[in-house]
C-alpha cells in the first residue's frame, strides 16, 4: 500500500499549505526508515516532523518528552488533528497509566507521549517488544548530552531503548552546539542519519544586556521596559523570592503583573498560564518553570533579570519573543555578583572534589571522570555568558557563534551594533 502524501497530510489534517524549512526532509526520513537529527529553532514547528508521519505510518510512534507540561501540549495539538494519542505521566492515576499502556500494545494508539524515565521504568519496559513502534522520537534531545543545558540521565539510556525497539529514531532540539549534536548521535546510536540544522538567526529579535548595579536600579530598569513594550511581555528572574519581588514593585506602580514558579498550587500556575496565553498585552514574572509548551505568538518582550546560566538556557527563554514575526526586544541585566550565583548553584548540582579521599572514592566508584567532565562543561558554560555580556563586538554574531553558525552580514539589530536608543526605539511605545 502506498504510504499517504505528507504534503496533503499536511494540508488536510494541519490547515497549512506547505512545510517550514527543514520540516519536509526530516518527515520523509522518518517515512523512508532512517535516523535524523532535527535542530530547528523555537517555534520552527517541531512537532509536525512527527505529527505527520504518524499519521502517515502504520503502528505507533513514541514520543519522549522531558516535562510534563510539554506533553500536554503536544497531546493537545495531536488531538486536534485527529491523531489518536495518549500520554503517560505521574499526573495520571495508575489506573489511567496501566489504560492507556494497554490501548497502546492493543494498537489503538498511534502516538504516546512519556518522560525517558517512564520509558525505562521496571512497569513499563518489558512493555516493548509488544508495541508495534514505528518511529521513536527524542524532543528535547539536548538533554542527552551532559554539554546540553538541561542533562538528564535517564536520557542516556534511549540507545538501548532503540536498540529494543528496532525503530529509526528522530532526535529534535532548538539548542544543539555541535559538540552536543555529536553526542546525540553517539548515544542514539545513529546509523547514516539524515542531519537538518536550521539557522539559529532570528532577525526580528533585537538583543541587548543592561548593566544594573542593585536590585532598585534593575526594578527601575524592568519598569521602564515594561511601560515602553506593547504586546506579552515575560520577564524571568533566577528565584522565587525575586519574582515576587518583582511583581510586587511592578504592581504597587499600577500594572497588572501575574507571578509564575514552581511554589504556586497547581491552580494558581494554570491560572497565571491562561492569563498569559488570554490577556490582552499580559505581564508575567516567572523562573524557567514558565515557558515550556507555552506558544504565544505576539510576546514582545522577554527580560532576563540575570543572564541565564548558559548560551542554550538563554536563547530558548528569549526566543518566546517574536513567534509571529514582528519585532520583539530580549535584554538580559547583569550586575556585580551575578557569576557567583551560578557558580554557587553549579557547586550544590556538580560539586568539586575537594579532597584526596573524595577523588580516591569517585575513583573506585567509576565517577570522577563523569564528575569532572560534567563540571567542565557547566564551567564553560558560564564563561560563555560572562563573553556574551562584556562583548564589544555583535551580540547576534556572538549567539549564533556559539552554536557554530558564522554571521557576516549587517547586524542593526543589538546594541552593540545600534546602540541601546536605537534598540529600545524599534519596539515603539505605549
Amino acid at each position: 500500500m502506498a504510504t499517504p502524501d505528507p504534503l496533503q497530510i499536511l494540508r488536510h489534517r494541519f490547515g497549512f499549505p506547505a512545510f517550514r524549512t527543514g520540516q519536509r526532509e526530516l518527515v520523509d526520513a522518518a517515512l523512508a526508515g532512517r535516523d535524523a537529527l532535527g535542530v530547528l529553532p523555537t517555534g520552527g514547528g517541531k512537532s509536525l516532523c512527527f505529527q505527520v508521519p504518524c499519521i502517515a505510518l502504520p503502528g505507533l510512534t513514541v514520543v519522549v518528552s522531558p516535562l510534563i507540561s510539554l506533553m500536554a501540549d503536544q497531546l493537545r495539538r495531536a488531538r486536534e488533528a485527529e491523531i489518536r494519542a495518549e500520554a503517560i505521566h505521574s499526573g495520571l492515576s495508575p489506573e489511567r497509566r496501566e489504560a492507556v499502556a494497554r490501548a497502546a500494545v492493543a494498537g489503538e494508539v498511534e502516538l504516546l507521549l512519556l518522560a525517558p524515565e517512564r520509558l525505562l521504568a521496571p512497569s513499563f519496559e518489558p512493555l516493548l517488544p509488544h508495541l508495534k513502534v514505528s518511529l521513536l522520537v527524542i524532543d528535547e534531545a539536548h538533554c542527552i548530552s551532559c554539554w546540553g543545558h538541561d542533562f538528564r540521565p535517564a536520557y542516556r539510556e534511549l540507545g538501548r531503548i532503540r536498540r529494543r525497539l528496532g525503530a529509526p529514531v528522530q532526535a529534535l532540539t532548538a539548542t544543539a552546539t555541535p559538540r552536543v549534536r555529536s553526542e546525540i548521535e553517539e548515544i542514539l546510536e545513529f546509523r547514516r542519519p539524515v542531519r537538518v540544522v536550521g539557522s539559529f538567526d532570528r532577525d526580528n529579535l533585537l538583543w541587548a544586556v543592561r548593566t544594573a548595579r542593585s536590585p532598585a536600579e534593575r526594578n527601575r530598569i524592568l519598569y521602564t521596559l515594561v511601560r515602553r513594550a506593547p504586546g506579552a511581555r515575560l520577564i524571568y528572574a533566577a528565584t522565587r523570592k525575586r519574582v515576587e519581588r518583582i511583581r510586587a514593585f511592578l504592581a504597587r506602580r499600577g500594572l497588572r503583573v501575574e507571578a509564575y514558579h514552581a511554589g504556586l498550587p497547581e491552580a494558581e500556575r494554570t491560572r497565571v498560564q491562561a492569563f498569559f496565553m488570554e490577556a490582552t498585552g499580559p505581564v508575567v514574572v516567572a523562573t524557567n518553570a514558565f515557558g515550556m509548551g507555552i506558544d504565544r505568538s505576539d510576546v514582545r518582550l522577554v527580560v532576563h533579570d540575570q543572564l541565564s546560566g548558559s548560551l542554550e538556557d538563554y536563547y530558548q527563554e528569549a526566543g518566546r519573543a517574536g513567534r509571529d514575526g514582528e519585532v520583539a526586544l530580549c535584554v538580559g541585566l547583569r550586575g556585580p555578583g551575578d557569576g557567583g550565583v551560578h557558580r554557587a548553584f553549579l557547586d550544590r548540582t556538580h560539586p568539586p572534589v575537594r579532597t584526596p579521599g573524595e577523588m580516591a572514592r569517585l575513583w573506585r566508584e567509576g565517577g570522577l571522570g563523569r564528575r569532572l567532565e560534567r563540571r567542565r562543561a557547566q564551567l564553560a558554560k558560564i564563561r560563555a555568558v560572562g563573553r556574551y555580556a562584556e562583548t564589544r563586538g555583535c551580540r547576534r554574531a556572538a549567539l549564533l557563534g556559539w552554536f557554530g553558525e558564522k554571521w557576516t552580514g549587517r547586524c542593526t539589530r543589538c546594541d552593540r551594533c545600534s546602540g541601546w536608543p536605537g534598540v529600545l526605539g524599534a519596539i515603539g511605545s505605549r
